[in-house]
């Protein structure tokens, strides 16, 4: 009897001791988040990551977009798939490279069987609205599919004041639909060229300066055909507009923030689609090259099980943000996408992406469209000229401003990279849906905003 009650003494002792480990990793490991019921998807058009102080800069040009910054998961290696509006927009939508979404210039539209973000979450039951603010996002080329409320609000070329209609319209239609499940996309090209602000913004970001640059689409593109040189002063100058401009845009973004609040169960990204030349290597605007400038882009996401205060060093693309969103809300991708879910980056799990070969493409340049071409893996970048065949390779860790071109002493590495955007170019090969006809309006629009060839 002795003997059996000591086993029945240990047999309850263990079975407490196990239900005291179970309980204690319980408390470990918290359950995870419910999925969140609304996704507000924020595009600034042109805004370049390093003149943000959640990315280093040390000039007050973003404080409410720091703020969400410091409550989301900042990817600090962010890039887009192509340097100007239409396809690296189009890449967002689709979490498609160009080459697989067709959107690579003005003359077709999406095809029929690309399926959008708003598309697959309109199927599945979410509320679906864009307030955008560029004619490359206007109906004209497909991306308002899926969206079962569309509103482009046509950009002004010189204006000063910021667009608050863009805000007006999504804070209006947010107030409507607060208790949906809802997917909504603010696209604002409010930091784009012209780099104009009000007196106030530019009175504080602004220094003294008495040359020609005035930060207008049209001299910027006189800048970039050899036709005005602007110096290094001019450049400054040149620059400060353009963070003026940031800052009157943060104050705007306040208000969207202000209606959104903290609620947990909203999952915010705020990105853009790309960067801007300020002279890195001679040219100005973006749109040409494949430079680190034009392609690198900001990446914050809040909620959705995004963890606050956390940086990822891992490169990311535009093309993740529609397998993450879908991920996140838990509806399934369709089909193939070349973008992948990053949230095993924020949960401690990188190996489960890895250092992945990134793309980018589809520049809009005058003689040729997609003529440029870039391929990075890890720390390096291959530039490649489909034209000349010529290349460039650089290492971004040891030379992020892409200045030392070390193809020559490099040549394996060269004909890896090379080979890989090869295999790329064969594997990706969308022609995009029905011709465009741009009416004489819309090409003098285009044209001054920098686009038309």
């Amino acid at each position: 009897m002795l003997r059996t009650s000591g086993i029945a003494a240990r047999a309850v002792l263990f079975v407490a001791l196990a239900a005291a480990l179970a309980g204690a990793a319980c408390r470990q490991r918290p359950a995870a988040p419910p999925p969140p019921r609304r996704v507000v998807l924020l595009s600034i058009d042109t805004l370049v990551p390093a003149h943000l102080g959640c990315y280093g800069y040390d000039r007050a040009t973003s404080p409410r977009l720091d703020a969400v910054a410091r409550t989301g998961v900042v990817f600090e290696r962010a890039t887009s798939p192509a340097p100007w509006t239409l396809p690296a927009h189009a890449s967002m939508l689709t979490g498609l490279y160009p080459s697989s979404h067709g959107l690579r210039d003005h003359d077709v539209t999406l095809a029929a069987n690309v399926a959008t973000l708003a598309d697959v979450l309109a199927a599945h039951g979410f509320a679906t609205a864009a307030v955008v603010n560029s004619h490359n996002l206007s109906p004209l080329f497909g991306l308002q599919r899926g969206f079962q409320q569309y509103e482009y609000v046509k950009e002004e070329v010189g204006r000063r004041e910021p667009t608050r209609a863009i805000t007006d319209r999504a804070v209006e239609w947010l107030g409507q639909h607060r208790d949906d499940r809802f997917f909504l996309f603010v696209h604002t090209y409010d930091v784009h060229s012209d780099y104009r602000s009000l007196p106030e913004y530019e009175r504080r970001f602004v220094r003294p300066y008495a040359g020609p640059a005035d930060g207008t689409t049209a001299q910027l593109l006189r800048a970039r055909t050899g036709k005005l040189t602007l110096d290094a002063a001019d450049i400054e100058h040149v620059q400060d507009l353009y963070d003026a401009g940031i800052r009157q845009y943060d104050d705007e973004l306040g208000r969207l923030l202000d209606a959104l609040g903290d609620d947990p169960g909203t999952m915010l990204i705020i990105t853009s689609d790309h960067g801007e030349e300020f002279g890195e290597h001679g040219g100005f605007l973006h749109g040409r090259t494949q430079f680190e400038e034009v392609v690198r882009i900001p990446l914050i996401v809040r909620g959705g099980g995004a963890p606050a205060g956390l940086r990822v060093a891992t490169t990311a693309s535009l093309i993740d943000v529609m397998p993450t969103i879908l991920a996140a809300v838990g509806v399934p991708a369709p089909g193939a996408l070349d973008g992948v879910d990053l949230a095993p980056l924020w949960r401690g799990d990188a190996d489960a992406i890895g250092e992945r070969t990134l793309f980018h493409e589809a520049d809009h340049n005058n003689a040729a469209p997609d003529v440029t071409r870039a391929v990075r893996h890890d720390r390096e970048k291959l530039h490649v000229d489909r034209l000349t065949g010529s290349a460039m390779l650089f290492d971004l860790a040891a030379d992020p401003g892409e200045r030392r071109d070390v193809a020559a002493a490099e040549p394996a590495r060269v004909g890896t990279l090379r080979a890989a955007l090869e295999a790329f170019a064969k594997t990706h090969t969308a022609t995009g849906g029905g011709p465009v006809t741009l009416t004489p309006e819309q090409l003098e629009r285009l044209k001054s905003l920098g686009y038309v060839r």
